[in-house]
């Protein structure tokens, strides 16, 4: 008997247990966005409680919200004399704890008690400066929308004015530009392109981030005309933070899937202690299983690390020291020679990348109107590639040998004061010591002997800084205004490149917008010293191309949850580097690995369009993204003739929508099913010379009789992507199944030209590759 009652009372539990609502804890600190001083009394409400579930913040700005129920919840914070704010579509889980950021704007009018203006978290960039061409979005975000396969580069080619070189990349042109015009920086410092095997097949793109969402916190993304502190970019700004990690607890993640296996951990160093740390570890699952698959299947292999540690003081400021770091490799063998049909299948090849980036960064809070940030960093990336051809005689005949590394030292700061109610300054500059080791070497054909293209090794520098100020001319204008200014020590040029925006309220729910940006870039510094036959190094004096970024936007909520963006735009650009005869540009580097043309910056160009964003903010379970783009990017070299950018896709049309359902006893656990279809133009299609490619037996582009490159565009495309989601939430820790497919219907598109040997024609190839990855992740 008496075992029998413990039974049921073992049984009773068990049911009582699985029948209860779990809850987790949800903290923060709230801030002053533009001073980063801790608020003291702001209010948290949980949106929607009922009795109310509430808090407010310490001494410290801090602020811990108990037993709030797993699931999608939104945050209500209020504070006397600021903007209120809410805090939308926070996934609360029960294996880790929810670590919030809040800054909250000051209002422009002295008001005595709590205002009832609210601003979504998603509506503005975080960076306070910017007026418009920016977008705030979430690490979730890229787990949940379809297409984005935990990847911030695929995740922004859902937004206006953005369109993908490809499936299999995961490179971002904004507006008609190269990729290789972005600037990529993470907590506040420029960085080589985060992603495994960049700039191998197209220039500023890779394969997969390097960055874990595990790390990464809510960041900004620009498409043109962005503030003053963002200098050495074209066309747009990758502005990606790291998030800190538990400040009480240690936690734990572990994922395996196709793509990698990830684990990461994060918590206070000392229990009671301030300082903490975040850490993650991914290696290709195709790398554990290579040993195992044929010797010429080209397995990708990669890995990364990245990690934060915060130390904040009690009166010398705020240190943190981060860092990322990937380490790539594939290798190809020839085919077999009954299978022999161009010169590429008759080619081995050794590859291995690397790329890292770590800083020191420092806050000081000088006083209740000043802000000071610095930052010392190291940063760098390196390609080594060998390649030979396989004779007749199944000999290896040496045909390519590139080495590059390039090193950056970077020493940043800069000052962010409230010079009074209505003005916002933020002043600083960049001292960036640049190192290069570059070796390349290629012959141009299978008989001939390889020819060193580029062989340098030194230092040079870029001196970059910038002012700018945020006036609030009245409650319904404001000013942003400044510049940023370069000095590039390899060609002596010094830019002073302009920066205004004006904004204007049209009423409560609109607001019109003006902007106009001078930006420049340095090329890779490889291309500064390709040298001719002579030795001679044509390019070294090349200027800095220079791009006029004109924007109009226009915003209004259509009710508190529907928004519609309209963004007309201009770009001009010059200084393009251009060959002196032909049709040859930077502007439409694929390859920059051998490039060795000569260049002169007489080149023009000119990007013109319209991007249309409908959104739907993520309420009730369900969201949708419908963006627009349509536009014409063209440039003209010195022959003087106007060509299509390589880019120059005309339209891009996305569809992103997705559910989510509470499920499960109790609807602890979380369903979701998002969706995306993607439309994009064509690519377009390079001129290539017949008679040439027949003499070399391989493809050689250039423009013969009437040819004009990129005058023709391949079919467009149509790309259809799922995500299904199931997280299962139980009181110690949550698990999460996912199926993402990019692609899903097999959309074939243009992969490469080749010389069929055996026709004797060129064939153009297409493929339609499918992106799957089943993955699972345990959080506890």
């Amino acid at each position: 008997m008496k075992n029998l009652i413990i039974a049921l009372f073992s049984i009773g539990v068990f049911h009582w247990c699985n029948a209860q609502t779990i809850t987790q804890t949800v903290k923060g600190m709230v801030t002053d966005q533009n001073t980063q001083q801790a608020l003291i009394g702001a209010t948290i409400t949980l949106v929607g409680s009922d009795p109310i579930l509430g808090t407010i913040t310490d001494f410290d700005g801090a602020f811990v919200l108990k037993q709030v129920p797993v699931g999608r919840q939104d945050f209500e914070i209020r504070m006397i004399g600021y903007e209120s704010f809410l805090a939308t579509e926070i996934l609360v889980g029960s294996a880790k704890e929810i670590m919030l950021e809040i800054k909250l704007t000051p209002l422009t009018t002295n008001l005595d008690e709590v205002v009832v203006a609210y601003r979504r978290d998603k509506e503005k960039a975080i960076n306070t400066l910017a007026t418009l061409s920016s977008r705030q979005f979430t690490v979730e975000e890229t787990q949940r929308y379809a297409g984005g396969l935990n990847d911030p580069g695929r995740l922004v080619s859902s937004f206006a004015g953005v369109a993908a070189p490809s499936v299999s990349s995961n490179g971002i042109s904004v507006r008609g530009n190269s990729p290789s015009g972005l600037l990529w920086r993470i907590e506040g410092v420029e960085v080589p392109s985060p992603n495994h095997f960049a700039d191998l097949t197209i220039a500023g793109a890779g394969a997969l981030t390097v960055l874990s969402s595990q790390m990464m916190g809510n960041s900004d993304f620009f498409t043109g005309a962005f503030p003053s502190e963002y200098g050495n970019a074209t066309s747009g700004v990758f502005d990606i933070n790291l998030r800190k990690g538990n400040s009480t607890n240690k936690e734990y993640t572990f994922q395996a899937g196709v793509l990698g296996l990830d684990f990461a951990t994060e918590g206070p160093f000392r229990k009671d202690g301030d300082a903490t740390y975040l850490f993650n570890y991914r290696y290709s699952t195709l790398g554990l299983v290579g040993a195992f698959l044929p010797s010429d299947a080209g397995v990708l292999k990669y890995q990364d690390v990245s990690f934060k540690i915060d130390l904040p003081t009690k009166s010398a400021g705020s240190f943190s020291l981060w860092g990322v770091g990937a380490y790539d490799a594939v290798d190809t063998e020839a085919e077999d020679m009954e299978e022999w049909e161009s010169r590429s299948d008759r080619e081995n090849s050794q590859t291995a990348l690397y790329m890292f980036a770590s800083g020191l960064n420092y806050k000081q809070i000088i006083n209740s109107r000043a802000v000071i940030n610095s930052t010392l960093s190291l940063s760098g990336n390196g390609t080594t590639f060998k390649e030979q051809y396989v004779d007749d005689d199944l000999n290896a005949i040496p045909q390519s040998d590139a080495r590059k590394n390039n090193y950056k030292l970077t020493l940043q700061s800069d000052l962010t004061s409230v010079l009074s109610d209505n003005h916002t300054n933020r002043t600083g500059f960049y001292l960036n010591s640049l190192a290069y080791d570059l070796q390349v070497d290629d012959a141009e054909t299978v008989q001939s002997l390889p020819r060193t293209i580029v062989d340098e090794d030194g230092q040079s520098y870029l001196l970059q800084w910038y002012t700018q100020s945020k006036f609030n001319l009245s409650p319904k204008w404001t000013l942003n205004a400044g510049f940023h200014s370069q000095y590039f020590g390899l060609n002596k040029e010094f830019t002073l490149e302009p920066r205004v925006a004006l904004d204007y309220k049209l009423g409560d729910k609109s607001n019109l917008a003006l902007g106009y940006g001078l930006h420049s870039r340095i090329e890779p510094l490889s291309i500064y010293f390709v040298r001719d036959e002579d030795g001679f190094q044509p390019n070294k004096d090349l200027n800095l191309m220079k791009s006029n970024h004109f924007v109009l936007s226009f915003n209004t909520k259509i009710n508190d949850k529907v928004r519609l963006s309209i963004e007309p735009y201009y770009q001009s650009l010059h200084d393009v580097p251009v060959a002196p005869n032909g049709y040859i540009s930077t502007l439409n580097i694929e390859d920059n690995l051998f490039f060795d043309e000569a260049l002169i910056s007489e080149g023009t160009g000119r990007n013109i369009g319209i991007d249309l964003t409908l959104e739907r903010y993520f309420s009730k379970g369900f969201y949708y993204l419908f963006t627009t783009s349509i536009f014409d990017s063209k440039y003209t070299a010195n022959d003087g003739i106007e060509r299509n950018t390589r880019y120059n896709k005309n339209y891009v049309i996305n569809a992103v929508f997705g559910k989510e359902w509470q499920v499960g006893r109790n609807k602890n656990n979380t369903f979701g099913a998002n969706f995306r279809l993607n439309y994009l133009g064509g690519n377009r299609r390079e001129a290539i010379d017949s008679q040439a490619s027949i003499m070399n037996q391989d493809v050689v582009y250039g423009e013969t009789g009437n040819q004009i490159s990129f005058s023709e565009k391949d079919k467009d495309l149509p790309i259809g992507s799922f995500t299904l989601t199931y997280r299962k939430n139980k009181p110690r820790h949550a698990s999460v199944w996912s199926l993402q497919v990019l692609n899903a219907g097999a959309t074939e598109e243009f992969q490469a030209d080749v010389f069929n040997t055996n026709t004797q024609s060129i064939e153009s190839k297409f493929s339609g590759i499918i992106i799957p990855n089943i993955s699972y992740k345990i959080e506890f």
